[in-house]
């Protein structure tokens, strides 16, 4: 049998992004109805090669600077954020840059193109036996998982009844399969946003994993030397999610600019000729467009930390979080000035103002913007404790 043939990569993926905007944007209500992106969508995102954006370069993947990858995420999220949420988290064959690189071009099968999920949380068992662990659970917010040809899900090794323990620690950590060994169990259904993503629980049951197929990105360096996996690990997943919310309000903000123009509230002239609209709508712009220049203004320092192969200090890294979650309130503020604006029109649930409303509510859940990671940015910048792992 001949070896599988690997898609080229596009020479410029932010173009490629840009070019399936009209696409992404046609299908994004089927995406909702259908509680993941339609099959035509996934390939053609998997064919732009939009899937291996960070995947080790030895294993076929681009490893993109985080500026660029950050733009080629912000526009797809600005034409469908579940688009842009499931390419992003599409992306995490960024953890095999953890794993030994033979063993992970042999789960790859020579196809780095195809998407692969991934979810954190220590949800499952792993039950040390002769040749690996024996992993079972049952993982929530899985997105993509109907397209991914790789899982990777968190679980805690065990040592009896109890997690094993490493440098004090339990032993958490991720394992990488291939997805026809686990269950898709739909559950995202209606929810509130992303419903395009496909974010649905995951189910294994005492499936062999051998312990070469874990991998630790949180507290164990990479395999592979290159300066993208030098950017420490949390800030690495920011630096490519906080695109996402981002790319929302853009297109939020796009929308009532557009709908500004015709729509008449009260007055004789349309929304765009009222004082206070005018004020609204300038506050929310320079918000946002003040918040995406401070993020990348920190994500370019670090990155030229990495490029020039030194350890950022803990405020450099604690200066990114804080524009992080600046980009995330100031995202919000734009999204819901949008919804507000656009009066009882944005009730319907076809509407794009309300898709992207509930889209970036549904982003703001996520661990990494959440309201410890303002007292971790914080701390660090006034050069108390913090653990660096979650930075």
């Amino acid at each position: 049998m001949s070896a599988p043939t690997v898609v080229p990569f596009v020479s410029d993926p932010v173009a490629a992004a840009a070019a399936l905007t009209p696409l992404l944007r046609e299908r994004a209500a089927e995406a909702e109805r259908l509680a993941t992106l339609p099959p035509d969508v996934v390939s053609a995102v998997t064919d732009a090669g939009l899937f291996r954006l960070w995947t080790p370069r030895g294993l076929g993947g681009a490893e993109l600077p985080p500026p660029v990858m950050f733009r080629v995420i912000e526009t797809l999220a600005a034409a469908d954020g579940s688009a842009g949420w499931a390419t992003m988290i599409g992306n995490s064959g960024l953890f095999l840059a953890w794993m030994d690189q033979d063993l992970a071009a042999g789960l790859l099968d020579g196809r780095p193109e195809h998407a692969m999920t991934g979810t954190f949380n220590p949800e499952g068992r792993g039950v040390p036996e002769p040749g690996g662990l024996r992993l079972s659970g049952r993982w929530v917010f899985n997105s993509g998982c109907p397209h991914a040809r790789l899982y990777s899900t968190g679980f805690l090794a065990m040592d009896g009844p109890r997690p094993r323990m490493v440098d004090g620690r339990p032993d958490w950590r991720w394992a990488v399969y291939p997805a026809a060994v686990a269950t898709i169990v739909p559950a995202w259904e209606g929810a509130l946003g992303l419903r395009g993503s496909g974010s649905h629980d995951v189910v294994v049951e005492g499936v062999l994993v051998p312990e070469g197929h874990t991998v630790m990105p949180f507290y164990e360096p990479p395999v592979v030397d290159s300066a993208l996996y030098r950017v420490p690990f949390f800030s690495l997943i920011k630096m490519m999610m906080v695109a996402v919310p981002l790319g929302i309000a853009r297109h939020a903000l796009d929308l009532l600019g557009e709908l500004a123009r015709t729509k008449v509230r009260s007055g004789p002239g349309p929304l765009a000729e009222e004082q206070d609209v005018q004020i609204r709508i300038g506050l929310a712009e320079a918000g946002l467009r003040g918040a995406r220049a401070h993020v990348l203004d920190e994500m370019e320092s670090l990155w030229a930390r990495a490029l020039a192969g030194d350890v950022p200090s803990d405020a450099e890294r604690g200066r990114f979080t804080l524009a992080v979650n600046a980009a995330l309130q100031a995202s919000l503020v734009a999204v819901d000035e949008a919804f507000t604006l656009a009066g009882a029109r944005a009730l319907y649930a076809d509407d794009e103002i309300q898709r992207c409303w509930r889209d970036l509510h549904a982003t703001a859940q996520h661990r990494v913007f959440g309201r410890a990671q303002w007292q971790g940015g914080a701390k660090a910048l006034l050069g108390l404790e913090i653990d660096r792992a979650w930075l």
